[in-house]
């Protein structure tokens, strides 16, 4: 319990009595002799003003006028209004004084993460209680590490978009709020994996191998967080990198090769933040056809037939269990 003081006239005393939560409002006479029918009084404090008249009897005791409940840091007035033209009373008088209720804040809630790119997310959060102070600022912290200790701490308006992440890292994030006293606890932990590219597709199967063409088939591996768009086959004759691309599902028939020739075969999938790596490679050789000299040089021959008037590469099928099958 405190109790605040002011004179009013020479000897009348008001009183502020503040027992933790409860606020009373007291009055003191200076003289025995001094009394009142109706002396009027007024405090205000939660932002509106209560009246209260009172019948002072002789023999300046101290009399309660009222009392009110406050649970925030804040300056109440207590007022004598009357001029009773008597010294033991005094008035008008105003009595200003300002009560502290503030401790730190509450934590605020464990943020909430969205709009996760590769670089970047976007984190919102809601304050907790403002321990009877204007919240003034905020914070969020983000780690690689369970410890925000071991990460960054920037500014935010419960709103954030952080960026400058790591691609495909788990991040871990927390917030605080801040008021005159100091610094709220650290909110709840929350956690998100920011994008990455796919994983690299699995390596290629070849199958179905002719002078000019085989058959392709793969399987994907990890997203990265974000659903895979499209898939590439690259392809050449030099076992280190591909010299051609052309877009791909799985299965996928590659043509336009060159007989008895050695290639080599990645594939690759893209997502929102880019392509992944090539995969390991495969490599067969084509189905090599006859030599003939072209000039002075013996080349491989594609073998051609007629179909229906058209000239078409030939390729051996087997009948298999009554059915025609490319042959590998």
């Amino acid at each position: 319990m405190t109790d605040y003081l002011k004179t009013t006239g020479s000897t009348g005393k008001m009183m502020i009595r503040d027992l933790g939560t409860v606020v009373e409002f007291w009055f003191k006479a200076g003289y025995e002799s001094d009394w009142s029918n109706d002396l009027d009084f007024n405090w205000t404090a939660n932002g509106s003003t209560t009246a209260q008249s009172i019948s002072y009897p002789t023999g300046a005791e101290w009399k309660k006028v009222g009392q009110v409940t406050i649970n925030t840091s804040q300056t109440v007035t207590f007022r004598l209004l009357d001029a009773t033209g008597t010294s033991g009373m005094g008035g008008p008088t105003t009595f200003n004084q300002y009560l502290e209720r503030g401790t730190i804040p509450g934590p605020p809630t464990t943020p909430s993460i969205s709009s996760i790119t590769a670089n970047s997310v976007y984190a919102t959060f809601s304050d907790g209680s403002n321990g009877g102070d204007t919240i003034d600022d905020r914070q969020i912290g983000y780690s690689l590490t369970t410890q925000v200790a071991d990460g960054t701490i920037i500014s935010s308006d419960r709103s954030t978009t952080i960026t400058g992440l790591l691609s495909g890292r788990r991040y871990y994030f927390w917030a605080r709020t801040h008021n005159s006293k100091g610094w709220s606890n650290w909110s709840g932990r929350s956690t998100a994996v920011t994008l990455k590219v796919p994983d690299a597709p699995s390596r290629p199967l070849l199958s179905s191998v002719t002078a000019t063409s085989v058959d392709l088939s793969f399987t994907a591996n990890g997203n990265g967080g974000s659903t895979i768009t499209a898939y590439q086959i690259g392809y050449g004759t030099s076992s280190s990198t591909p010299s051609s691309i052309v877009s791909a599902r799985s299965p996928q028939y590659v043509t336009g090769l060159q007989p008895g020739t050695v290639y080599y075969f990645w594939v690759r999938a893209r997502n929102s933040v880019g392509w992944s790596a090539w995969s390991p490679s495969a490599s067969t050789r084509t189905v090599a056809g006859a030599y003939v000299k072209v000039g002075k040089v013996w080349k491989l021959a594609v073998p051609y037939v007629n179909v229906g008037g058209t000239w078409r590469p030939a390729e051996a099928w087997v009948r298999n269990v009554g059915v025609w099958k490319r042959t590998t």
